[in-house]
């Protein structure tokens, strides 16, 4: 079970900044991906990412950041991709699509998974390291871009101020002019999502179930907190069949809607199954030692 360490109610998005500040800074900002689609769905409205953005909601709210990282003549982001995980495939469309380079620092393993093939697919480097744990990944990612000019570390979950700013502007363009959800669910991991949702929308209620790590302090805000009963990697008990659902992310939320939820809530779906990638997935070359980083030539 996951564990809920936050103490009170507060969005460590909202200390410094205010909606006002995130809607003034983003202010000329448009995105380049279509509305939300709104789906009805046995009682339920589900805001589907998986139709709507072609990669995902994460691509659509770092647009932003990368427009502004652009700016300032950044020429390579640099990120962590673990085995599963949508940001790395998010990051490595928008590169492709902007001309950006992206590093992704990569755990050392007998075989690469799916979304990270489908990352190097999509035009991804990739450096491998054996690592206890993520946090050892992201120092490395981050010594990284920081000896190499040009480059910027991205933090896991594309938990970054921009990606904050970027999705209140998409929300708040989107719900502009129209009724506001009453309460709506979502998963959680970095809380990224549920976070920028509370700030765009301060008077709906939000219910956030967790889906693969502890949440700390600041990062729920003042959703209400679940703890899904499966580990990560395992699929939901109970995956959507009307809708493209990620059955180990997403689906694990929708099931907790239809079993603590009302008719009428919200839902949003994130992104859908990822495609498969084309690669061979055997002829990348991803077992490292420990202690060695040979592919660190900046460190």
């Amino acid at each position: 079970m996951f564990l809920n360490k936050q103490k009170g109610s507060e969005n460590k998005d909202l200390i410094l900044k205010t909606r006002d500040k995130y809607l003034e800074q983003t202010l000329h900002f448009k995105s380049s991906f279509n509305e939300f689609i709104v789906k009805d769905v046995e009682g339920f409205k589900v805001i589907d990412e998986s139709e709507s953005c072609e990669v995902g909601y994460k691509a659509r709210a770092a647009e932003y950041l990368i427009h502004n990282l652009i700016s300032q003549n950044v020429k390579e982001l640099v990120y962590v991709q673990p085995r599963r995980g949508y940001a790395g495939i998010s990051l490595s469309w928008l590169c492709k699509k902007y001309g950006l380079e992206l590093t992704l620092v990569m755990p050392a393993s007998k075989v690469i998974s799916d979304h990270q093939a489908l990352c190097i697919e999509l035009g991804a480097k990739v450096l491998f390291a054996r690592i206890a744990a993520m946090p050892n990944a992201n120092k490395l990612a981050k010594e990284y871009a920081e000896k190499k000019e040009g480059a910027y570390f991205i933090p896991l979950g594309l938990n970054h101020p921009d990606v904050i700013a970027g999705g209140v502007r998409c929300f708040h363009d989107f719900f502009l002019n129209k009724p506001k959800p009453k309460i709506m669910w979502s998963v959680i991991s970095t809380g990224v999502l549920t976070r920028t949702m509370q700030i765009s929308l301060p008077d709906t209620s939000f219910k956030a179930v967790a889906v693969a790590r502890n949440i700390q302090q600041g990062e729920l805000g003042n959703a209400e907190f679940y703890s899904y009963h499966k580990p990560f990697n395992s699929k939901s008990d109970v995956v959507p069949e009307s809708f493209n659902c990620e059955d180990s992310y997403d689906s694990k939320g929708w099931d907790y809607m239809l079993k603590h939820g009302n008719k009428g809530d919200w839902f949003f779906n994130v992104a859908g199954n990822a495609k498969e990638s084309n690669l061979d997935k055997s002829k990348i070359n991803s077992y490292r030692d420990w202690n060695d980083l040979k592919d660190f030539m900046y460190i």
